[in-house]
C-alpha cells in the first residue's frame, strides 16, 4: 500500500482529472515520484466509481481505493445503508468483508464490528478504509467460516456475501454454486449468530432459496432505481414464517410487505382510469394476488404483469393516467401515432420494443406512454401518461 497517494496534491491532481477516460490517463505521463502510473490510474478510477456508487468515500480524502473489480463486487452505499438499519446490537461480524462497505455502514448500529477478508492486500486496504472513517471495526486476513468456528463468541448478526463466481460457472443462480457453500455451513452459522444475513445474487430463484435454506424469517428483495441488486436472506432460530419485504432505494415509492404462502384471488378487469406498473422488487416476489387485494385493484390479463383502477394510490412502482385504449390494428396504431413522440413499453405482446419503434417510427418522450400489451386475452395499446 502507498500512502504516498493520500497526499494532497496527488488528491488535487486526481481530481482534476476525475473525468478522464482511465485508459487514456494511464498512456499519460504524471508529475509524482514513488507512485506508479498504475496506482495513480487505480486511484482515479476508485474516485470515478465513489463519486456514484459510495459519495461519502468520495469525499473523504483519506481513501486508498482497490483495483475495479473489487468495487464492482462490492455494496452501493444506499444498499449496504439499507441493510445496517433492518437491525442493531452489539456484536456483528462480516465473514465475506471485501473491501469493508457494507461493514462500513454496519459499524453505526453495531458497537463492536469485525470484518474477516481472505485476500490479504484487500484487507489491508479495508482496515484502511476503517481508519480514515475512524472506526473501531477489527479487520483480520483469513477465512470467516473457519474464524467462526475457532472463535468462541456469539454474535448478534452474522454477515456473509458469498462470491457469485465460481471455477465452472462465470455467474452462480444457485446456492450450491455460492463459495463458501452456505448450505453447508447453515448449522454453523446458526449456532454462532442470533440471527444470519446471507446476500445473494436477484438471479437466485426464491421458491429453490427457501427450500434450501432453512429457519428463513425474511427475504429482502432490494432494488435501487428500479434495478434489483440483491436478495437479502435472514434466518433465524426461532423462525415460524417469512415475510418478505419489496424495497426500491433512491425512488420515493412505498415498500410492499407480505407473508410468504399468504393467498389471494385476482381479478381481471379491462384498462379502467389508471394503469400501475410493478417495480422490479415487485416484479421479482410475484406477489401480484397480495398487489390486488392490498391497494384494490385488477390485472389487464393473466399475463401481461400491468394493473388497473379507479384511481390514483401510493403504489410501489409507476401509475400512469389512462388517455385512450385502441385494439391492436397495425392501420389503426400508425394512423392514431405514427411518428409521434411516446415512450413504448411491452407486456405480453409479440413484438419487441425496437421493432415497434422502428415500425412506427417511434420517438423517446419522457411523460406519454404507448403500453403494447393484452387484456382479456386480445391484444390492445394503451396510450398513457405518467403521474
Amino acid at each position: 500500500m502507498n500512502f504516498k497517494l493520500l497526499q494532497p496534491a496527488v488528491r488535487d491532481y486526481l481530481i482534476e482529472h476525475l473525468h478522464f477516460n482511465a485508459a487514456t490517463f494511464l498512456l499519460k505521463s504524471h508529475p509524482f515520484e514513488n507512485i506508479s502510473t498504475q496506482e495513480l490510474t487505480q486511484q482515479l478510477i476508485g474516485l470515478q466509481k465513489a463519486r456514484l456508487k459510495f459519495e461519502p468515500l468520495f469525499i473523504n480524502p483519506n481513501i486508498i481505493f482497490p483495483p475495479k473489480i473489487n468495487l464492482e463486487q462490492t455494496s452501493s452505499w444506499s444498499t449496504a445503508t439499507y441493510k445496517a438499519n433492518l437491525y442493531n446490537g452489539e456484536n456483528m461480524i462480516d465473514l465475506t468483508g471485501g473491501f469493508g462497505i457494507d461493514i462500513s455502514a454496519f459499524a453505526k448500529a453495531y458497537t463492536n464490528t469485525t470484518h474477516i477478508e481472505l485476500n490479504k492486500d484487500l484487507q489491508k486496504l479495508a482496515a484502511q478504509l476503517f481508519t480514515a472513517q475512524e472506526l473501531t471495526t477489527k479487520s483480520y486476513t483469513g477465512d470467516g467460516l473457519q474464524y467462526l468456528t475457532e472463535n468462541a463468541s456469539i454474535y448478534d448478526l452474522i454477515y456473509i456475501d458469498p462470491s457469485r463466481k465460481t471455477d465452472t460457472k462465470s455467474k452462480a443462480i444457485q446456492l450450491e454454486d455460492y463459495e463458501p457453500n452456505v448450505i453447508e455451513n447453515l448449522d454453523l452459522l446458526l449456532s454462532k449468530g442470533k440471527k444470519v444475513m446471507i446476500k445473494t445474487s436477484p438471479m437466485l430463484d426464491i421458491t429453490a432459496g427457501l427450500k434450501q435454506l432453512k429457519n428463513v424469517c425474511e427475504i429482502h428483495i432490494v432494488a435501487v432505481k428500479n434495478d434489483v441488486k440483491e436478495l437479502l436472506w435472514i434466518l433465524d432460530k426461532n423462525a415460524n414464517e417469512v415475510i418478505i419485504h419489496c424495497v426500491n432505494l433512491e425512488s420515493q415509492q412505498p415498500d410492499l410487505v407480505l407473508n410468504h404462502g399468504d393467498t389471494a384471488s385476482i381479478e381481471l378487469s379491462e384498462p379502467l382510469d389508471y394503469l400501475y406498473e410493478p417495480n422490479a422488487a415487485v416484479m421479482k416476489s410475484q406477489a401480484f394476488s397480495h398487489l390486488c387485494e392490498k391497494y384494490g385493484i385488477s390485472k389487464i390479463d393473466q399475463d401481461a404483469h400491468l394493473f388497473t383502477g379507479k384511481k390514483s394510490i401510493d403504489f410501489p412502482g409507476r401509475t400512469f393516467i389512462i388517455e385512450e385504449v385502441k385494439a391492436y390494428k397495425p392501420k389503426d396504431i400508425k394512423r392514431s401515432y405514427g411518428k409521434s413522440h411516446r415512450a413504448v413499453v411491452t407486456r405480453n405482446f409479440r413484438e419487441s420494443v425496437h421493432q415497434l419503434r422502428t415500425k412506427y417510427q417511434l420517438k423517446e418522450h419522457e411523460t406519454d406512454y404507448l403500453f403494447f400489451t393484452s387484456s382479456m386475452g386480445k391484444p390492445i395499446v394503451i396510450q398513457a401518461k405518467k403521474l
